[in-house]
């Protein structure tokens, strides 16, 4: 087990960025315990290290302490942490701004109706 232990301490970098790309882990995230202990499981393999389920639980453990040791992981619930790892920060989205609504093409204006034109015509009035 020191042997476990030790990989993910000395590759602590490379098993978050094993983490980040099974689960969405972003800093400032929550972590909960089953999401760490199902990665150490698949990260332990992928080394060519199998461990039984009860067992990684405790590598889990072990593991969990030193991120919270480390300040990486602050312990927000009785199995849920959250991620402070700044590295993983989204990236910045900028707000696109309110386009205004196009007028309609002068064309597609209907055509107000033309008022009749009345003739004037001056006649003297006769007497």
């Amino acid at each position: 087990m020191n042997n476990k232990i030790k990989l993910f301490e000395e590759n602590q970098k490379d098993f978050l960025n094993y983490l980040k790309s099974r689960y969405y882990l972003y800093h400032l995230s929550n972590v909960f315990f089953r999401d760490i202990h199902y990665g150490v499981m698949a990260y332990l393999e992928l080394k060519g290290m199998k461990q039984g389920y009860s067992s990684a639980e405790d590598v889990t453990k072990t593991v969990i302490e030193s991120l919270e040791g480390k300040g990486l992981l602050q312990k927000t619930g009785h199995m849920t942490w959250m991620l402070d790892y700044p590295e993983f920060k989204k990236p910045a989205v900028k707000q696109a701004a309110v386009a205004k609504p196009a007028a309609p093409p002068a064309a597609a204006k209907p055509a107000a109706p033309a008022a009749p034109k009345l003739a004037i015509t001056s006649q003297a009035p006769t007497t």
